[in-house]
């Protein structure tokens, strides 16, 4: 039975209707930029077939036209899945070796810093790359038993070193200790200088937590000072020795190089910590408040290293000028 007229409009009626869909979903389809998100706009289209009365030849040609570009969409996927699996098994490929060799260093190398910024750099390259989740994290498991070891390492190397620290404090300790009580007591001025230079010496190169080292030179300086005053008080009195006061200056000028090289040697290791934590912030690329501050914090820093590096300059040309003082021949 032939359709009524009624029925022809309603059927004329649902194929322009799905038609103008069909053409807005296609239009969107082709501008968007996300193919997953392009297909979302075919796949809404399609729902708008259900249950629609059409003619055959309608709804064959609509969905032929539809059918069409999921075609062209599905094989742009595939595409860019293959893409993407052969960037993903070449960036593997790359990085797997630098995770072995992570793990190596990790567990042999004798330097622990360059081997932690080595790792950071590895995490790094495997968090901009192109990778399967299983990949990532296979990677990452790796480096990341990588990182405990060097933690591990850091730890016990610290262990290593307070015990170390502790020993040479109960060492110095008692040596400080005798060289105050001769500072305060003894006669023999040139020797009890020569006993308080060589226990400065032992300080240098040693292994000992700031704080000790802090508290014993502090004493030492003590004793430099005390004996410094009896000095004073023996030339007023004696008015002769010239020499040996010249010499305990030079070793007070030595005291205060030292001392500076000490101070030195702390706000270098003080500035590469604030240039290791900067790095990584920077590498992160998060708290931009964090990484001012720490930019701030470096350059006052580095002032702080160069105006006592001007200041060590100055000791030595004075500590150079009374040597040749002390060298001139009597006349």
């Amino acid at each position: 039975m032939e359709p009524d007229k009624n029925q022809e409009e309603d059927l004329y009626l649902n194929y322009f209707n799905l038609r103008e869909i069909l053409e807005v979903g296609l239009e969107n389809a082709s501008h968007s930029g996300n193919l997953h998100e392009a297909k979302g706009f075919l796949i809404e289209v399609q729902s708008h077939f259900r249950g629609l009365k059409l003619r055959r030849e309608d709804r064959e040609e609509l969905y032929n036209k539809l059918q069409d570009a999921f075609t062209a969409i599905n094989k742009k996927i595939e595409d860019e899945h293959l893409d993407f699996e052969l960037t993903a098994l070449s960036n593997y490929a790359d990085l797997k070796p630098d995770v072995e060799k992570a793990s190596d260093l990790a567990t042999n190398s004798q330097n622990t810093k360059e081997t932690w910024d080595f790792l950071i750099g590895v995490q790094n390259r495997i968090k901009g790359a192109k990778l399967f989740r299983e990949q990532r994290e296979e990677l990452f498991g790796g480096l990341q038993e990588a990182f405990t070891m060097i933690k591990l390492r850091r730890e016990e190397e610290q262990r290593i070193f307070e015990e170390e620290s502790q020993q040479n404090y109960i060492r110095l300790k008692a040596l400080v200790e005798k060289g105050l009580i001769q500072a305060e007591e003894t006669h023999e001025y040139k020797e009890t200088r020569e006993f308080l230079k060589k226990i400065q010496s032992d300080f240098k190169g040693i292994k000992m937590a700031r704080e000790q080292r802090e508290e014993l030179y502090s004493r030492l300086q003590t004793a430099f000072d005390i004996l410094g005053k009896r000095l004073d008080e023996f030339f007023r009195y004696k008015k002769k020795n010239w020499e040996v006061k010249m010499q305990f200056t030079l070793s007070r000028l030595s005291a205060d190089i030292f001392e500076l090289q000490e101070t030195l040697s702390k706000e270098q290791a003080y500035l590469n910590e604030l240039e290791d934590h900067l790095e990584i912030i920077v590498s992160s690329g998060k708290d931009k408040d964090a990484q001012a501050s720490l930019e701030a914090r470096i350059v006052s820093a580095r002032h702080s290293i160069e105006r006592k590096r001007q200041q060590v300059l100055h000791l030595e040309i004075e500590k150079d000028e009374l040597m040749n003082r002390l060298e001139e021949p009597e006349e």
